[in-house]
């Protein structure tokens, strides 16, 4: 027995391993996330990897008791996972790409030794995803900005609300992303689950200690953000914290956390027979198999995609770099200068072409041109993503929307400059042959191109002034595509 235990408990963290490594860009983005100690919202995912672990070797007496049978279905659809991975991580989609490494390895360890072992794994697979960035604080931050214009309006002081911004007599508060308190809503929920399992409860029991952990964590987070105020207001924004308030707010969390331990066991008393029938089932006297052969089968599953992908594209190989021509638009537009002083700075990291161009015609109409091509794209140089920004630092889009023409489709957005000087915006990608209009879908058509070979892709984009409204502009706009060459 001991030694099918120690079998099973060294096969599943051979698994863990091969799929970190396999899927290693997954792994690395969870590890800049988890040492980003300047937002700091995921870095108790260390903590989270140690408890997941102990889970499962909590369970290593039931691991090694199950029955290992092999599941075709759980081989199949980690096939699935794998392709739709590889598909999200060439198509730079971490949003999705990073949420299915923790699927990846429990499809794994049920394929491996089927649905009895897989069982048994669920909630330290699912605990992992308190780990995983899929937690967002948009809600969060516009909730607390509305429990403060509450509170303020009744205890003061006097307070003007202008978006995150909360302006007092004597300074402004900003109500960022960090002020959500995501980071202590993803703790809470992470202690409130993990008590409901140490403790075996029913999944109602479980389900209203959640609630009550996430009540208390957005009651602690606004109790924060308003002592910071009520500080700043009362010491002319001299207060210690007002500089150190992210590790104020730790020290409210606790005590909810502390409130929480006091109320959790209060919320359903548990009688002896549910005590009884929480109890985890006792195990055998005698394993069933190793699941050798599941194991061997799903290493070649997890490593069989990634390998032919990367195989494909090296037999494919980028094409090399041209430089287009530069526009000749016939009729009445003739180029001029770019002006460098421009609001409008896009900027695209590790493109291996990008282009500016300007045309004016007679009326006084110009028109910027903006081209970009990446042979490849991959993470960090991409057409959509975080080191990429058509809109720059000085232009805030106010509308999108996508306007059809003779020449075909565009992207449309109304945007404004800090003084607030309005124009518009065309744009559209070409990627492995295909005109879109939507950056999720150019993503996603990129991904499905480039896990065999290397698509190139494209932008092009044009901006002019709305000078009456931004009507006129779009007829600009549609005259200079009439009579241009721009594709």
């Amino acid at each position: 027995m001991q030694d099918a235990r120690n079998v099973r408990l060294w096969m599943i963290a051979v698994l863990a391993c091969v799929v970190a490594l396999v899927y290693w860009p997954s792994t690395a983005f969870l590890y800049q996330q988890w040492m980003d100690t300047a937002s700091k919202t995921y870095t108790h995912g260390w903590l989270i990897l140690v408890v997941c672990i102990v889970l499962v070797f909590r369970s290593r007496r039931e691991l090694a008791a199950a029955p290992a049978h092999p599941s075709r279905a759980a081989l199949l659809a980690l096939a699935c996972v794998s392709a739709a991975w590889l598909v999200f991580y060439r198509g730079s989609i971490e949003g999705l790409e990073v949420p299915l490494l923790p699927l990846i390895f429990w499809l794994a360890v049920t394929a491996t030794f089927g649905w009895s072992v897989g069982r048994l794994l669920l909630f330290p697979v699912a605990y992992f995803y308190f780990a995983v960035p899929i937690w967002y604080g948009g809600p969060l931050q516009r909730l607390t900005v509305v429990a403060m214009h509450s509170v303020l309006a009744l205890t003061g002081p006097q307070a003007i609300i202008s978006g995150d911004l909360i302006h007092i007599p004597n300074g402004t508060f900003e109500i960022e992303a960090g002020c959500s308190g995501l980071h202590y809503m993803i703790v809470g929920l992470a202690v409130a689950a993990l008590y409901g399992e140490q403790r075996y409860e029913p999944w109602r029991t479980r389900w209203l200690q959640l609630g009550l952990m996430a009540a208390l964590a957005l009651l602690a987070n606004w109790v924060r953000v308003y002592t910071i105020i009520q500080a700043g207001y009362l010491t002319n924004m001299q207060s210690h914290l007002v500089r150190h308030h992210y590790e104020f707010g730790w020290g409210v969390f606790a005590v909810a956390l502390l409130v929480f331990f006091w109320l959790a066991p209060r919320l359903e008393p548990r009688t002896a027979a549910e005590s009884v029938a929480a109890a985890p089932l006792p195990e055998r006297d005698t394993a069933v198999g190793t699941g050798i052969a599941g194991f061997v089968a799903t290493i070649a599953a997890l490593v069989a995609l990634p390998a032919l992908g990367a195989a494909a594209r090296l037999a494919h190989p980028a094409a090399p770099a041209g430089t287009a021509g530069p526009l000749d638009p016939a009729g009445a537009w003739r180029a001029v200068p770019v002006d460098d002083r421009s609001t409008w700075q896009p900027a695209f990291a590790g493109a291996d072409e990008l282009q500016r161009h300007a045309f004016g015609n007679a009326a006084g109409a110009t028109v910027e041109v903006l081209t970009v091509l990446y042979r490849t794209q991959r993470q960090g140089a991409e057409l959509v993503g975080e080191t990429s920004s058509l809109f720059g630092d000085y232009l805030q889009p106010l509308t999108e929307q996508v306007v059809p023409g003779a020449a075909g489709a565009f992207r449309e957005a109304e945007v404004v400059d800090r003084n607030d000087y309005r124009s518009l915006l065309w744009w559209r990608y070409q990627v492995a042959g295909r005109t879109l209009v939507r950056p999720f879908i150019q993503q996603l058509w990129y991904g499905l191109n480039a896990t065999v070979w290397n698509p190139p892709s494209r932008l092009v984009a044009l901006r002019t002034a709305c000078r009456e409204d931004c009507s006129s502009a779009r007829d600009t706009l549609r005259e200079f595509i009439a009579e241009s060459d721009v594709r």
